[in-house]
């Protein structure tokens, strides 16, 4: 008896991982190989300091990792990959994110990204970033919903 409630646990809790896989993450190397070096500066720079310290350090890190447009989703980020692309690479580059948009997740407040995982807001940041990108270039946005393409 107790064998098969452990059966009937361990069944019923496999489908719990299931919603979590339903979508093929979105790596990206680049991202991956910043947020490591992200972590070591933490650890070299942060950490003999007191949780609130720690936290203001580690702000200030991400902060200057933004800065230099090392984080996507981010205007930096965008300027600095595709600053000199034309309106047109620019709008291909839309229509790309929106190809592959199903494929990134909605991560809620308890989950975590896979290192160098593009979640679904730092698509919808590019996204957003690269039409405020062609605007300023002197084109015209795509008017296609997001997703849709």
């Amino acid at each position: 008896m107790r064998q098969a409630l452990l059966l009937a646990t361990v069944v019923a809790g496999l489908g719990v991982g299931e919603p979590h896989t339903a979508h093929a993450q979105i790596i990206d190397p680049e991202w991956r190989a910043t947020q490591a070096a992200i972590k070591a500066d933490e650890q070299k720079q942060c950490r003999h300091m007191t949780l609130t310290s720690k936290f203001q350090c580690q702000e200030q890190l991400q902060e200057t990792y933004t800065a230099k447009g090392l984080v996507p989703g981010t205007m930096p980020y965008v300027r600095r990959r595709f600053g000199g692309e034309s309106v047109q690479g620019l709008d291909q580059e839309i229509r790309s994110i929106n190809r592959t948009y199903s494929q990134a997740r909605r991560l809620n407040g308890y989950e975590h990204p896979l290192p160098g995982e593009l979640t679904t807001d730092m698509q919808q940041g590019n996204v957003s970033y690269l039409s405020r990108l062609i605007e300023e270039k002197g084109g015209m946005p795509p008017l296609l919903p997001f997703g849709n393409r």
